[in-house]
């Protein structure tokens, strides 16, 4: 399907508990409070925000969602900071680049940062395997640089972001799940997209993430507490629903939508469309290499543990590399072969204290170290000047955390623009002064450089 080109990645804990109203516009809403049943536990989750922006909804999902995944594509630092250019965040979270929309983005980062949530038994401690209760508010730093006393972005502004303690904790212990970006992104209600998410991330079973449901059943009042909307009566739920429902519908994402009972007890039962069982983007480029289809893996997803998919394609390289195992047809087919016949396979005299690798099935791969080959010519060819100078002050953010500021990163990505600094030739000194340990003489240097200018 056209719709599944992007692999994206959400965290867990945000995912399930919604903390984005489901709501296009809120009208004086500057707080909600919401306790519902989960297996034996019982979740309270409430908001506080400023009256001057009322609680996170909307876009808001589409900027939490784009933050997230921004977060993890540069390797999850530890200290949970990034710093990219408004121009950036606008395109990652599918905004046209106007004046109108750099101005929602202003709102939304501001009540994504001002807004506090509370969260008591719901929030997952995955690896210690313990529920915890958990105060925040979702950006914890936010800094920005702008023209004059405007205090408003513009073209050139420049973020530096701090997630939430819990956030950064609950993403760096791989506690996420593939989030189809593209597909989200391409429907066309805020909240559509809101209530696609939280479907998305229903799915899974908070306590076992590797177990997918094909449905989902849930009562009324309980799913308007979690889309967080305002009106809990059961003719204003489903009117609120119905639109949601059709397009996803529609859209293939669900195959169908069932109504039962009468009044509060009225309950719903989604049944989610095959085409969309969710496969970790790791599992996928491990399966794509031996030349397993796309729609075959996601079979696989659906009948076997991710974890058990890693650990049968261990094996399987394990057997070809030593060359116990003969292909008779194609890689893909005895690859598949051995999933479903692991007890055809047995390695007479594997190594020691073997394991399968240890980085998490839904975690990104961390961005190579300073001292590896980059290809950068290649990485900047074909690219425009924007492009070319976003990627460039990106890599030095990365390379050298936390050394520069926003306002000398908008610096320098503006001369990048302008022409007066050349990227790949300043991306390659990088390199080279962090290969000879002389990492701290280049920041100076570049510093006293954006100074004088």
């Amino acid at each position: 399907m056209d719709d599944h080109k992007r692999a994206g990645f959400d965290d867990l804990n945000w995912g399930r508990l919604n903390l984005v109203s489901a709501q296009d516009q809120v009208v004086q809403q500057h707080s909600w409070r919401v306790t519902y049943q989960q297996g034996d536990r019982v979740v309270r989750v409430a908001c506080r925000a400023l009256p001057d922006y009322g609680v996170p909804h909307g876009i808001d999902n589409d900027v939490s969602s784009a933050l997230l995944d921004h977060y993890m594509s540069i390797g999850l630092p530890e200290d949970g900071e990034m710093i990219l250019a408004v121009s950036e965040l606008m395109q990652l979270a599918n905004f046209h680049r106007s004046g109108k929309y750099r101005e929602m983005l202003a709102v939304s980062l501001d009540r994504l940062h001002t807004s506090s949530f509370e969260v008591s038994g719901g929030w997952r401690d995955h690896p210690n395997r313990r529920w915890t209760t958990a105060k925040f508010h979702f950006i914890e730093l936010l800094e920005y640089t702008h023209q004059g006393e405007s205090g408003r972005f513009d073209e050139r502004s420049m973020l530096r972001i701090r997630l939430a303690e819990p956030l950064v904790a609950s993403l760096r212990s791989g506690y996420t799940k593939p989030l189809n970006l593209d597909f989200m992104q391409s429907l066309s209600r805020p909240r559509t997209r809101i209530i696609f998410r939280l479907l998305d991330a229903m799915r899974y079973n908070p306590e076992d993430p590797d177990e997918l449901i094909d449905e989902y059943e849930v009562g009324l009042i309980e799913w308007a507490d979690q889309c967080k909307l305002p009106n809990t009566r059961p003719d204003a739920i489903r009117r609120a629903l119905e639109g949601p429902h059709e397009e996803l519908l529609r859209r293939g994402y669900l195959q169908e939508v069932g109504l039962s009972g009468r009044g509060r007890q009225q309950r719903l039962r989604y049944v989610f469309s095959p085409e969309f069982t969710p496969v970790s983007p790791a599992l996928l480029h491990r399966l794509r290499l031996h030349g397993v289809a796309d729609g075959v893996s996601r079979q696989l997803a659906r009948q076997y543990r991710t974890t058990v998919l890693m650990s049968r394609i261990d094996l399987f390289e394990r057997l070809l590399k030593s060359g116990k195992l003969t292909l008779r047809k194609t890689a893909a087919h005895a690859l598949v072969h051995l999933i479903k016949h692991p007890d055809q396979y047995v390695e007479d005299d594997p190594a020691p204290g073997r394991r399968a690798p240890s980085l998490p099935a839904q975690a990104r791969p961390t961005p190579p170290e300073p001292s590896a080959t980059p290809g950068l010519a290649e990485q900047l060819q074909g690219l425009g000047d924007e492009q070319r100078a976003t990627f460039a002050v990106k890599r030095i953010s990365l390379l050298y955390h936390r050394k520069f500021t926003p306002l000398e990163l908008d610096t320098l990505r503006h001369r990048l623009l302008e022409g007066e600094t050349d990227a790949l030739a300043l991306l390659e000194e990088a390199y080279r002064r962090l290969a000879v340990l002389e990492a701290q003489s280049f920041v100076d240097e570049l510093k006293a450089s954006l100074r004088s200018g």
